[in-house]
């Protein structure tokens, strides 16, 4: 049996909104073990990076809270965790790459100072050894003027560039947990080509595992060994990327698979998932999924089916799968 390097258990977050809580991420559980890839798929609002926030203990509170459940890193639960606890974590053991890298990195200070920051946090380097590391870093994830940029702002680099920088603080200190949240959204497909497979051989050099979150089902395809189907804040599908691709059981899944292009396939109009993920805390029973559903049944409209097992390591949150 591979051995558990996060387990997450009835993770719960709510926001507060006019006086009220809202329930974002909705009771899930998932584990990644060490040396594995897991994906997390799912539209804009399905609480994706809230749950990978909810991990970094990032959270923003208020509004929001983390209103029940554990998060244990290597057996530890790090929501008991104190604040100068989870500092010796956070970057070092468990690293994440955020999805907007204007608003992550600090427009008052130089690259090479946010780069030279967390290795020296983290490591017993010095200014000398932390510089000569920073540039390493940022020519390894593909940046050839690395002296250059190491001197430069953050306004003074295009979108690519930033979110390059971004992927080279998160590897800095060969976290054993990578968190990359839609790492590559801003590149160019030579440039993600050359990212995914850093990720790849950081994982292969140094056993560490990734929690991989995007909207590219070819990535997950490319880069995940197991993948986590979210919809508005709950798991519905979680199973080995084979299994996804080749026997999708919920409908959302099958969805999200018949929207991507075939190259074999000639077709005047693409597939698309009718309507939109409802708003936050809208629905409060049965199925969120149903009024998108075209295998909806009355059952759905009152009851919201558990996460069970329909096969071996496959389990789906799905009515028409539960018996």
């Amino acid at each position: 049996m591979q051995e558990r390097l996060l387990e997450v258990n009835g993770l719960t977050v709510n926001f507060r909104n006019d006086n009220r809580e809202i329930t974002v991420v909705h009771n899930i559980s998932f584990h990644i073990n060490q040396g594995e890839t897991v994906g997390v798929v799912g539209e804009s609002g399905c609480g994706k990076s809230i749950t990978s926030l909810s991990i970094m203990q990032l959270v923003p509170t208020p509004p929001g809270r983390i209103a029940s459940g554990e998060i244990r890193y290597k057996g530890t639960n790090l929501l008991s965790l104190k604040s100068k606890e989870m500092n010796q974590i956070r970057g070092n053991e468990i690293s994440m790459i955020f999805q907007e890298p204007m608003t992550s990195l600090t427009p008052v200070f130089t690259i090479g100072r946010q780069l030279d920051e967390v290795i020296r946090l983290h490591t017993k380097a010095s200014k000398k050894e932390a510089k000569e590391r920073s540039i390493d870093m940022l020519k390894l994830v593909g940046i050839s003027r690395a002296e250059q940029i190491y001197a430069s702002y953050p306004h003074e680099l295009s979108g690519g560039m930033r979110q390059r920088v971004m992927i080279a603080i998160g590897l800095a200190c060969n976290p054993n947990l990578l968190i990359a949240d839609e790492p590559t959204t801003a590149l160019d497909v030579t440039i993600q080509a050359q990212i995914l497979d850093l990720m790849r051989e950081l994982k292969e050099k140094t056993g560490s595992s990734i929690l991989f979150i995007t909207h590219d089902l070819g990535v997950v395809a490319e880069m995940c060994d197991r993948v986590i189907v979210m919809y508005a804040g709950e798991i519905v599908e979680e199973a080995d990327v084979d299994t996804i691709f080749n026997d999708p059981r919920h409908p959302y899944t099958r969805g999200l698979l018949a929207s991507i292009p075939k190259i074999e396939e000639k077709k005047r109009h693409l597939y698309s998932i009718p309507g939109q993920v409802p708003p936050v805390g809208s629905i409060t029973q049965g199925c969120r999924f149903r009024e998108r559903c075209d295998s909806a049944i009355d059952r759905c409209v009152t009851d919201n089916p558990a996460l069970v097992a329909v096969a071996a390591n496959h389990a789906c949150r799905c009515w028409l799968q539960a018996d």
